[in-house]
């Protein structure tokens, strides 16, 4: 039996050449043993859906299945333990059975609780062809890392496993970073779905009291993963609108768990991570802006327009059009680069080996949230009356109230019922109206920018603008100040 951990790529765009050819040139593959074989696969089911909810999500994590090359038959169990995957595999005999080994591991004593004397339903056989290099990892250890590539066999990217033993993660780690560094391969850490063009919305946390800040911040890390590379994934055949919107609302999750956990910020951090995760933010916010200009204001100011005048707005949004197009153009490209992939590799890779700070060794969640949390309601319960402020500093109380409602959703399953039911939608609002007038001011400034824009529309955008700003000033003080202090139970 062995225990093993995984970390998983895949292609981003046509390699040069075989995929199997280009991986050859880097010089850890070249030097390392190489077997071509045909792997034939079977996914094991437990038809368990009648337990209920918590059994069938704790099972989604696991991946169960039969493994045959040559006379080589392998059972195989593998969890997500992100950042990696934890493969725990045995060859087995002819007359065993994959339940019986099941209950005979130790190491799947959890997996053997959710199923029982349940059976398995074995899926067909899938056959692939795959490419496998036993690899140094680093040669003056004789660490090795064990690379699996399963070969393009219907117009899919290729794909990359490599595999280690679990104290030898630093070795996988640098292979990946290698590959990254040199050809278009991209990490997946999470589970994520290859053919599903859907976007992904952040999903809900529950947080227990009990646990410690840096386990939440854990947590939280997995959880803007999971939202930031499920829209990556979904992306790839085609980014649209929504996919720009989410991975955007994800790099704003980020930003304010940044904020939450200021102490775990390291060097690292700051050296390594932050600078390509702002040039990567930037890319996205300009698309975004200009999704919003074009889509939404550009075509109110049209519609407002006297009709005699609807015409000349064509020319307008054709060139705003085209703006959108170059943002979204720049990011995809981004997308598809070593920055990117480096990125993403180097994320996963801090948020896998953090540990928590000196002075917060001991500190229970509930304690450490309601202070950060009373901390961020302060930036805004402390703001002047709105309509008192200038644009730039009414946003930046749009920003505070922005990243409290992430912070309160991070911390949801701890909150009061009051706070869930009055508070957050409070925040949601205060958000939306302040946006709305945020807008607007974008939106003159793009106009002002904008050669195919005549004076009176630019004169028609500042105007809104104005008046916007105005009412969302207005009302948004309204909101404010009917906003009360948000609590842990």
């Amino acid at each position: 039996m062995l225990q093993l951990v995984e970390l998983r790529m895949v292609s981003l765009d046509a390699l040069n050449g075989p995929p199997d050819e280009v991986l050859a040139r880097l010089g850890r593959f070249a030097t390392a043993h190489r077997m071509d074989f045909l792997l034939r696969s079977q996914k094991a089911g437990t038809g368990l859906d009648h337990l209920g909810s918590n059994v069938t999500s704790k099972l989604a994590d696991w991946e169960i299945g039969i493994e045959t090359h040559d006379d080589h038959r392998v059972f195989v169990a593998m969890h997500q333990e992100w950042p990696l995957i934890r493969r725990i595999e045995t060859e087995a005999g002819p007359f065993d059975t994959l339940h019986g080994w099941i209950k005979s591991e130790a190491s799947l004593s959890d997996l053997k609780t959710l199923i029982g004397n349940a059976g398995f339903t074995l899926s067909e056989a899938t056959e692939t062809a795959v490419v496998q290099w036993d690899t140094p990892g680093e040669m003056d250890t004789g660490v090795h890392v064990r690379a699996t590539l399963r070969l393009d066999t219907d117009h899919q990217p290729a794909t990359l496993t490599l595999t280690a033993a679990p104290d030898e993660r630093k070795a996988l780690l640098a292979a990946a970073h290698e590959i990254v560094e040199t050809l278009p391969f991209l990490i997946v850490p999470v589970a994520v779905s290859n053919t599903s063009r859907e976007p992904v919305k952040a999903a809900k946390l529950k947080l227990p009291k009990d646990a410690i800040p840096t386990d939440a911040f854990v947590a939280i890390g997995k959880s803007v993963a999971a939202h930031w590379f499920g829209n990556d994934a979904a992306s790839r055949a085609g980014l649209e609108v929504e996919h720009v919107h989410q991975l955007r609302v994800a790099q704003r999750r980020l930003k304010t768990a940044l904020k939450l956990f200021p102490d775990w910020i390291d060097d690292a951090w700051n050296t390594g991570i932050a600078p390509d995760l702002k040039w990567f933010g930037d890319l996205l916010g300009d698309a975004r802006d200009w999704d919003v200009f074009t889509d939404t204001t550009l075509p109110a100011y049209a519609a407002s327009d006297d009709p005699h005048r609807k015409a000349a707005w064509k020319p307008t949004q054709k060139a705003a059009d085209n703006n959108r197009t170059d943002a979204r153009r720049r990011l995809q490209e981004a997308m598809n680069s070593p920055r990117y992939a480096r990125l993403a590799l180097s994320y996963v890779e801090w948020f896998g080996t953090l540990a928590p700070p000196p002075n917060h060794t001991d500190q229970s969640l509930a304690e450490y949230a309601q202070k950060r949390i009373t901390k961020h309601y302060r930036k805004i319960e402390r703001a002047p009356d709105l309509t008192t402020l200038d644009a730039a500093k009414r946003h930046k109380v749009r920003i505070h109230a922005k990243r409290l409602r992430y912070a309160l959703e991070f911390f949801r399953s701890m909150l009061t019922r009051k706070t869930r039911k009055q508070v957050e939608d409070a925040l949601g609002n205060l958000q939306s109206v302040l946006g709305e007038g945020n807008d607007a001011a974008v939106a003159a400034r793009r106009l002002a920018d904008l050669k195919e824009a005549g004076e009176f529309q630019k004169g028609l955008a500042k105007g809104f603008a104005v008046n916007a700003q105005r009412m969302s000033a207005t009302e948004g003080e309204r909101i404010l100040r009917k906003i009360k202090p948000p609590r842990i139970k």
